[in-house]
């Protein structure tokens, strides 16, 4: 696997910025670490910057990593807030993940704009709640 993770404690949230290939198994492998580190240290938002990585996955891989199972999934499902950051570009074509994420039973959202994506995540957490309430 050919990428980098950095998680960065900041106010409210962690974020995990991630350099290098984006395959289906890097991105998994992300997002056990990313998930484990917020679980394990109880911060119930995380921001997922994929804008340093290259490459793209087609549909099918993009199922397979929405739909991976994650350790610890109901603990991550309880306590986790999170969206993923990328570029304009591709975030259309990523929002196929989203949804099947949500379907799945995680508080995941798409955003092109750092700023719109950390105000997401930092609200309420109404969502959060509707979340919860399905899982």
């Amino acid at each position: 696997m050919n990428y980098d993770l950095e998680m960065i404690e900041k106010d409210g949230f962690v974020a995990a910025v991630l350099t290098g290939t984006r395959t289906p198994e890097t991105l998994v492998a992300a997002a056990v670490q990313a998930s484990a580190y917020c679980t394990e240290r109880q911060i119930p938002h995380l921001l997922i910057d994929l804008r340093g990585m290259r490459g793209g996955l087609d549909t099918l891989e993009t199922f397979e990593v929405a739909g991976h199972e994650l350790p610890g999934r109901e603990a991550v499902r309880r306590i986790l807030r999170s969206v993923i950051l990328d570029h304009p570009e591709n975030i259309e074509r990523i929002r196929f993940f989203e949804t099947v994420a949500v379907n799945r039973g995680l508080n995941v959202k798409i955003f092109a704009d750092e700023d719109q994506a950390i105000e997401w995540l930092l609200a309420d957490g109404s969502g959060a709640a509707a979340t919860q309430e399905r899982g």
